[in-house]
């Protein structure tokens, strides 16, 4: 037996030992799980569940259609697919199909699919801001002595969404509320030329 497992540990083409496991890192939250206060990860992370607070990932953020997230995330990588409600700061950030987004973005890239609801405050940051310059690493860094605390009244996350306001939008890039309905055709249509203007 335990040569069997020796062989399994060591052998390349498995993914219980070795560089295979090593090399992908993720932290996954199931479906059945509900957790409320600050998770700080060096992985990424897929929210299946149900999560309040304050999230960190120095690496990527997938909120799956099952997952629902309430608080403020800040990452290099958002993905969101299911329910997002609150702030996120994030590199780049991906809105698919079906998903629900209200709130504050902050990004310097945002790609968005069809048939996505959102109701949101984005703000399209440039490169040259002094956070973006080497990762979410940065941001957090500054902003840890906040998210250590441990406050009962979550006023941590109303500091957090204090420093977020003091960040200025670069003049590159345009500030605006977008709603997107399911069943959008004609609005869209009508709105796209004053938003590529906007970005001139």
């Amino acid at each position: 037996m335990n040569k069997f497992r020796d062989q399994l540990l060591n052998e390349p083409s498995t993914n219980f030992g070795g560089s295979a496991m090593a090399d992908v890192k993720k932290l996954f939250i199931t479906s059945s799980t509900n957790i409320s206060g600050v998770l700080d990860s060096e992985n990424d992370i897929i929210l299946d569940g149900n999560f309040n607070g304050v999230l960190y990932s120095k690496k990527t953020i997938h909120i799956t259609p099952t997952g629902i997230f309430r608080g403020v995330i800040i990452c290099n990588d958002i993905k969101i697919e299911g329910e997002f409600e609150g702030s996120v700061f994030s590199l780049r950030v991906n809105l698919c199909k079906d998903s629900i987004v209200k709130g504050n973005v902050h990004c310097t890239i945002i790609n968005t699919e069809m048939n996505q609801f959102v109701e949101a405050n984005i703000k399209l940051l440039s490169l040259e801001n002094a956070v973006f310059e080497a990762s979410s690493a940065d941001l957090f860094a500054q902003l840890k002595d906040i998210f250590n605390k441990n406050n009962k009244d979550n006023n941590y996350l109303n500091l957090f969404q204090e420093r977020l306001n003091e960040v200025k939008p670069s003049t590159k890039f345009y500030h605006q509320t977008i709603y997107v309905a399911p069943t959008a055709d004609t609005s869209t249509k009508d709105e796209a030329p004053e938003t590529d203007a906007s970005n001139n």
